[in-house]
Protein backbone atom coordinates (compact mmCIF):
# COMPACT_ATOMS: atom_id res chain seq x y z
CA UNK A 1 0.00 0.00 0.00
CA UNK A 2 1.39 3.50 -1.14
CA UNK A 3 0.16 5.80 1.75
CA UNK A 4 -0.64 9.47 0.37
CA UNK A 5 -2.40 11.42 3.04
CA UNK A 6 -1.92 11.80 6.43
CA UNK A 7 -5.09 12.53 8.42
CA UNK A 8 -5.14 14.72 11.60
CA UNK A 9 -7.42 13.95 14.48
CA UNK A 10 -6.15 16.29 17.51
CA UNK A 11 -8.21 15.72 20.69
CA UNK A 12 -9.30 18.24 23.09
CA UNK A 13 -10.16 16.50 26.09
CA UNK A 14 -10.02 12.97 27.84
CA UNK A 15 -12.65 10.36 27.76
CA UNK A 16 -13.24 8.03 31.07
CA UNK A 17 -16.71 5.92 30.24
CA UNK A 18 -19.01 5.01 33.31
CA UNK A 19 -20.10 1.82 31.96
CA UNK A 20 -20.07 -0.37 28.73
CA UNK A 21 -22.66 1.58 27.44
CA UNK A 22 -21.14 4.50 27.35
CA UNK A 23 -20.24 6.11 23.76
CA UNK A 24 -18.86 9.99 25.10
CA UNK A 25 -22.43 11.33 24.65
CA UNK A 26 -22.36 12.59 28.36
CA UNK A 27 -20.52 15.67 29.61
CA UNK A 28 -19.39 13.56 32.99
CA UNK A 29 -17.93 11.19 30.52
CA UNK A 30 -15.30 13.47 29.79
CA UNK A 31 -12.87 15.98 31.58
CA UNK A 32 -14.17 19.38 30.31
CA UNK A 33 -12.92 22.66 30.73
CA UNK A 34 -16.37 25.09 31.90
CA UNK A 35 -15.91 26.76 28.41
CA UNK A 36 -16.17 23.56 26.98
CA UNK A 37 -19.38 22.12 28.70
CA UNK A 38 -21.05 25.51 27.79
CA UNK A 39 -20.57 24.86 24.11
CA UNK A 40 -21.50 20.63 24.45
CA UNK A 41 -17.78 20.48 23.16
CA UNK A 42 -17.77 16.51 24.12
CA UNK A 43 -20.37 16.18 21.07
CA UNK A 44 -18.08 17.96 18.63
CA UNK A 45 -15.39 15.45 20.03
CA UNK A 46 -17.42 12.26 18.76
CA UNK A 47 -18.45 13.89 16.03
CA UNK A 48 -14.69 14.58 15.01
CA UNK A 49 -13.58 10.53 15.89
CA UNK A 50 -16.68 9.68 13.46
CA UNK A 51 -15.63 12.00 10.27
CA UNK A 52 -11.90 11.33 10.71
CA UNK A 53 -12.52 7.19 9.96
CA UNK A 54 -15.07 8.64 7.10
CA UNK A 55 -12.03 10.39 5.53
CA UNK A 56 -10.01 7.20 6.38
CA UNK A 57 -12.77 5.21 5.24
CA UNK A 58 -12.89 7.27 1.76
CA UNK A 59 -8.94 6.82 0.87
CA UNK A 60 -7.35 3.34 1.58
CA UNK A 61 -4.26 5.14 1.07
CA UNK A 62 -4.65 7.22 3.76
CA UNK A 63 -3.74 6.78 7.23
CA UNK A 64 -5.32 8.37 10.46
CA UNK A 65 -3.03 9.66 13.81
CA UNK A 66 -4.94 10.59 16.67
CA UNK A 67 -3.01 13.19 18.45
CA UNK A 68 -2.41 14.13 22.27
CA UNK A 69 -0.71 13.85 25.21
CA UNK A 70 -1.02 13.38 29.35
CA UNK A 71 -2.74 16.44 29.66
CA UNK A 72 -4.65 16.17 32.94
CA UNK A 73 -3.29 15.63 35.90
CA UNK A 74 -7.25 14.21 37.49
CA UNK A 75 -7.56 11.87 34.55
CA UNK A 76 -3.78 9.81 35.73
CA UNK A 77 -1.29 9.01 32.98
CA UNK A 78 -3.64 8.50 30.23
CA UNK A 79 -3.54 10.19 26.76
CA UNK A 80 -5.93 12.06 25.24
CA UNK A 81 -5.41 10.17 22.03
CA UNK A 82 -5.99 6.50 23.85
CA UNK A 83 -8.75 8.01 25.41
CA UNK A 84 -10.55 8.69 21.74
CA UNK A 85 -9.07 5.71 20.27
CA UNK A 86 -10.46 3.67 22.99
CA UNK A 87 -14.30 5.45 21.94
CA UNK A 88 -13.47 5.05 18.68
CA UNK A 89 -13.75 1.17 19.19
CA UNK A 90 -17.03 1.76 20.40
CA UNK A 91 -18.04 4.08 17.67
CA UNK A 92 -17.08 2.87 14.46
CA UNK A 93 -19.12 -0.20 12.90
CA UNK A 94 -17.89 -3.86 12.99
CA UNK A 95 -17.65 -3.85 9.60
CA UNK A 96 -15.21 -1.29 9.47
CA UNK A 97 -13.17 -2.85 12.19
CA UNK A 98 -10.27 -3.36 9.60
CA UNK A 99 -9.94 0.52 9.57
CA UNK A 100 -7.76 0.18 12.95
CA UNK A 101 -5.28 -1.34 10.79
CA UNK A 102 -4.65 2.36 9.63
CA UNK A 103 -4.84 4.35 12.67
CA UNK A 104 -1.71 5.10 15.26
CA UNK A 105 -1.03 6.88 18.25
CA UNK A 106 1.10 10.02 18.74
CA UNK A 107 0.81 10.54 22.67
CA UNK A 108 2.67 13.98 23.36
CA UNK A 109 1.43 17.02 22.00
CA UNK A 110 0.15 19.44 24.26
CA UNK A 111 -0.78 22.00 21.89
CA UNK A 112 -2.30 22.62 18.30
CA UNK A 113 1.21 23.54 16.87
CA UNK A 114 2.67 20.36 18.37
CA UNK A 115 -0.54 18.60 16.92
CA UNK A 116 1.08 19.35 13.19
CA UNK A 117 5.07 19.25 14.27
CA UNK A 118 4.88 15.67 16.20
CA UNK A 119 2.33 14.35 13.84
CA UNK A 120 4.81 14.87 10.91
CA UNK A 121 7.64 13.07 13.05
CA UNK A 122 5.16 10.83 13.63
CA UNK A 123 4.17 9.93 9.88
CA UNK A 124 7.18 9.66 9.33
CA UNK A 125 8.03 7.13 11.68
CA UNK A 126 5.52 4.68 10.34
CA UNK A 127 6.01 5.48 6.60
CA UNK A 128 9.41 6.77 6.50
CA UNK A 129 8.38 10.40 4.35
CA UNK A 130 6.57 13.41 4.36
CA UNK A 131 3.08 13.76 3.45
CA UNK A 132 2.12 15.26 0.30
CA UNK A 133 -1.40 15.59 1.60
CA UNK A 134 -2.95 16.38 5.20
CA UNK A 135 -6.74 16.19 6.47
CA UNK A 136 -7.54 17.72 9.67
CA UNK A 137 -10.72 17.04 11.35
CA UNK A 138 -11.66 19.59 14.48
CA UNK A 139 -13.22 22.87 15.50
CA UNK A 140 -14.30 25.13 12.54
CA UNK A 141 -13.35 27.94 14.42
CA UNK A 142 -9.88 26.64 14.59
CA UNK A 143 -8.90 26.78 10.88
CA UNK A 144 -6.88 29.43 10.73
CA UNK A 145 -4.85 28.79 13.36
CA UNK A 146 -4.22 25.22 11.71
CA UNK A 147 -4.11 26.24 7.71
CA UNK A 148 -2.59 29.32 7.85
CA UNK A 149 -0.77 29.53 11.21
CA UNK A 150 0.85 26.11 11.45
CA UNK A 151 1.14 25.27 8.16
CA UNK A 152 1.95 27.90 6.10
CA UNK A 153 3.64 30.16 7.88
CA UNK A 154 5.55 27.69 10.84
CA UNK A 155 6.34 25.00 8.93
CA UNK A 156 6.22 26.27 5.43
CA UNK A 157 4.22 23.27 4.17
CA UNK A 158 3.64 23.17 0.36
CA UNK A 159 1.45 20.16 0.59
CA UNK A 160 -2.41 19.95 0.21
CA UNK A 161 -4.24 20.74 3.58
CA UNK A 162 -7.97 19.43 3.69
CA UNK A 163 -9.89 20.90 6.90
CA UNK A 164 -13.32 18.67 8.38
CA UNK A 165 -14.29 21.39 10.77
CA UNK A 166 -17.52 21.62 13.34
CA UNK A 167 -19.00 24.38 15.64
CA UNK A 168 -19.90 24.12 19.20
CA UNK A 169 -23.38 24.11 20.11
CA UNK A 170 -24.19 25.76 23.04
CA UNK A 171 -27.59 24.74 24.67
CA UNK A 172 -31.13 26.93 24.38
CA UNK A 173 -30.50 29.07 28.16
CA UNK A 174 -27.20 30.36 26.65
CA UNK A 175 -27.12 33.62 25.04
CA UNK A 176 -25.59 32.07 21.41
CA UNK A 177 -24.18 35.54 19.72
CA UNK A 178 -22.54 35.90 23.35
CA UNK A 179 -20.77 32.83 23.16
CA UNK A 180 -19.50 32.73 19.54
CA UNK A 181 -18.38 36.27 19.70
CA UNK A 182 -16.78 35.30 22.91
CA UNK A 183 -15.03 32.34 20.62
CA UNK A 184 -13.73 34.00 17.92
CA UNK A 185 -12.46 36.60 20.18
CA UNK A 186 -10.86 33.71 22.87
CA UNK A 187 -9.25 32.32 19.71
CA UNK A 188 -7.69 35.40 18.47
CA UNK A 189 -6.68 36.06 22.22
CA UNK A 190 -5.52 33.49 23.85
CA UNK A 191 -4.04 31.83 20.33
CA UNK A 192 -3.62 33.58 17.17
CA UNK A 193 -2.20 36.75 18.50
CA UNK A 194 0.40 34.76 20.02
CA UNK A 195 1.29 32.45 16.94
CA UNK A 196 1.80 35.13 15.02
CA UNK A 197 4.91 36.71 16.89
CA UNK A 198 5.55 33.22 17.97
CA UNK A 199 4.96 30.36 15.11
CA UNK A 200 7.09 27.78 16.66
CA UNK A 201 5.16 28.34 20.70
CA UNK A 202 8.25 28.34 22.56
CA UNK A 203 8.18 32.01 24.14
CA UNK A 204 6.54 32.14 28.16
CA UNK A 205 2.80 32.70 27.05
CA UNK A 206 2.50 29.44 24.89
CA UNK A 207 5.43 27.53 26.79
CA UNK A 208 3.44 28.13 29.97
CA UNK A 209 0.38 26.80 28.73
CA UNK A 210 2.29 23.62 27.31
CA UNK A 211 3.87 23.08 30.36
CA UNK A 212 0.69 22.98 32.33
CA UNK A 213 -0.58 20.33 29.93
CA UNK A 214 2.54 18.16 30.78
CA UNK A 215 1.73 16.87 34.52
CA UNK A 216 3.26 13.64 34.31
CA UNK A 217 6.66 15.62 32.55
CA UNK A 218 6.50 13.49 29.51
CA UNK A 219 9.20 13.99 26.35
CA UNK A 220 8.93 12.62 22.42
CA UNK A 221 11.97 10.35 21.13
CA UNK A 222 11.30 12.17 17.58
CA UNK A 223 14.98 13.01 17.59
CA UNK A 224 15.98 9.68 17.26
CA UNK A 225 13.69 8.31 14.73
CA UNK A 226 14.61 10.72 12.51
CA UNK A 227 17.69 12.91 12.41
CA UNK A 228 17.06 15.10 10.21
CA UNK A 229 14.77 17.05 12.59
CA UNK A 230 16.58 16.49 15.61
CA UNK A 231 18.39 19.54 15.71
CA UNK A 232 14.80 21.70 15.07
CA UNK A 233 13.50 19.92 17.86
CA UNK A 234 16.18 20.37 20.36
CA UNK A 235 16.45 23.88 19.47
CA UNK A 236 12.83 24.47 20.38
CA UNK A 237 12.75 22.59 23.74
CA UNK A 238 15.95 24.49 24.74
CA UNK A 239 16.42 27.58 23.69
CA UNK A 240 14.72 30.95 24.21
CA UNK A 241 15.15 34.63 22.99
CA UNK A 242 14.47 37.29 20.32
CA UNK A 243 16.11 35.77 17.67
CA UNK A 244 15.38 32.26 18.07
CA UNK A 245 12.72 32.04 15.23
CA UNK A 246 15.36 33.01 12.68
CA UNK A 247 17.65 30.80 14.39
CA UNK A 248 14.80 28.01 13.92
CA UNK A 249 13.68 28.18 10.29
CA UNK A 250 17.41 27.98 9.03
CA UNK A 251 17.34 24.54 10.36
CA UNK A 252 13.77 23.98 10.04
CA UNK A 253 13.83 20.59 7.73
CA UNK A 254 12.04 20.37 4.37
CA UNK A 255 8.39 18.83 5.21
CA UNK A 256 7.85 17.56 1.43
Amino acid sequence: MQIDELIILPCHSIWRPKSNQSRGETPDEWFLASFQRDGHDHLCFVDHIKKSFIALKQNPNAILVISGGQTKAEAGPISEAFSYYDLAKRLIDECDGDLFERVFLEEYARDSFENVLFLFCRYYEIVERYPKQVTVVGFEFKRTRFVEYHFADALKFTGKVNYIGNWPTPGPGIDHDAYFADLHLSEKKNALDHFASDPFGHKEFLDAKKKLRDPFKRYHGYESSNKRVADFLEVIRTRSGLALDQYLRRRMPYWG
